[in-house]
């Protein structure tokens, strides 16, 4: 993960504006949370990229692997959840932000799952009607049909329980490394040193991005942009461009 404080350290000494207030605590959190999704965002572009580049035979391979490099980074936020069927039906986990699969599954007397069958998706309700309409296309238990909307996902045939497998929308950690969806960011006191009033970084109830930890610069960076733009700060958004450019 990074640190969030290693973060907020960098972005003032970037600016160099820590006595006049300027990057504040409050600004900070305005913008971790758009910061972080540019870079996960980011990830995905890099994969395509990545794949493009093995299959022009440029990629280095084994553990130099760019396109290896990029699958760890997102494995960040892989996620797998068995969903019970419901009276609406299953409803999509809350932190999904990009699916995976979905499998059918029958349960046993015991609770365990007997058997998995992988769904094919189908995110257009027209298409999901002409499926089963249709009596050579039809779904069945052996070749399941899932419908996916904005809220829940419909299954044909209905099976017990269904997994879902999907990358997670990137939220924070805490400072025991447990997920936790509760920012601010950066936190702090108001302590006493020397006379005169400080800040005091808050390890308790701040949270660390959602992010491996060689992702602090592109987070710098990012963060940077996005406050350089608001200061009206050129020196600071063209830094942090260039800087990102030349990665």
């Amino acid at each position: 993960m990074v640190s969030v404080l290693q973060v907020y350290t960098a972005l003032k000494d970037l600016a160099n504006k820590e006595q006049k207030g300027f990057i504040t605590p409050q600004v900070f959190n305005s913008f971790a949370a758009l910061a972080q999704m540019n870079v996960y965002n980011e990830m995905f572009s890099e994969l395509v990229d990545a794949k493009r580049i093995s299959r022009q035979n440029f990629d280095p391979g084994r553990d130099k692997s760019v396109r290896k490099q990029k699958e760890e980074d997102l494995s960040f936020f892989l996620r797998r959840e068995n969903i019970v069927e419901t009276d609406t039906g299953f409803f999509k986990p809350t932190s999904l932000s990009r699916l995976i699969a979905i499998t059918a599954n029958e349960l046993g007397d015991s609770g365990a799952i007997d058997s998995r069958v992988n769904c094919e998706i189908v995110y257009d309700p027209e298409k999901i009607e002409s499926i089963l309409g249709s009596n050579l296309s039809g779904p069945t238990a052996a070749f399941p049909v899932a419908l996916v909307s904005a809220i829940d996902i419909e299954v044909f045939p209905v099976p017990t329980a269904i997994t879902v497998s999907y990358y997670a929308k990137p939220t924070s950690f805490n400072k025991d490394g447990d997920i936790d969806v509760n920012p601010p960011y950066y936190d702090f006191n108001v302590v006493n040193f020397n006379g005169s009033e400080v800040e005091a970084f808050d390890s308790l109830n701040s949270r660390n991005f959602m992010l491996p930890p060689h992702c602090l610069t592109e987070v710098v960076m990012e963060m940077a942009k996005l406050i350089g733009v608001r200061l009206r700060d050129q020196n600071v958004s063209v830094f942090a461009t260039q800087e990102e450019a030349s990665e």
